[in-house]
């Protein structure tokens, strides 16, 4: 997979995870407040994406009108699926980090250390290294 495609990998994950956090937040009062705050980290990820890759002269993939996530029906279905979406961040940041340099490199070990917190603050387990399987 080249740079751009894992960028636009990750783009994917970050509109889905500002898809994803008001769901929650609307559906489970206890998860409003962490839900308000992933989604304001994660739009901040996926417009600081957007601005990478138009400025790289590439059009970013676009957003779906809903998500296939599975039911929601309980506050333990929604953490997991949270913590499921961090982890495939977390991956995604890696292989980046792992592909370039610079500030690419930045970027990605960014995305990759922020999304390992929020693995953790959806209840998550800590991993010695954040983004493998």
């Amino acid at each position: 997979m080249t740079t751009t495609a894992t960028l636009q990998a990750w783009l994917a994950l970050e509109h889905q995870a500002v898809w994803l956090y008001p769901v929650i937040g609307a559906r489970f009062e206890r998860l409003t407040e962490r839900a308000r705050d992933s989604y304001e980290n994660h739009l901040l990820d996926r417009d600081r994406l957007l601005g990478r890759l138009r400025d790289d002269g590439v059009v970013p993939v676009a957003t779906a009108l809903a998500y296939d996530v599975g039911p929601l029906d309980t506050p333990t279905l929604a953490l997991s699926m949270a913590r499921r979406l961090e982890r495939s961040i977390a991956a995604t940041c890696l292989a980046l980090a792992g592909q370039g340099s610079g500030d690419l490199r930045v970027l990605a070990t960014v995305g990759l250390r922020r999304a390992a917190l929020a693995e953790l603050t959806w209840g998550g387990n800590a991993k010695a290294f954040p983004g493998l399987p």
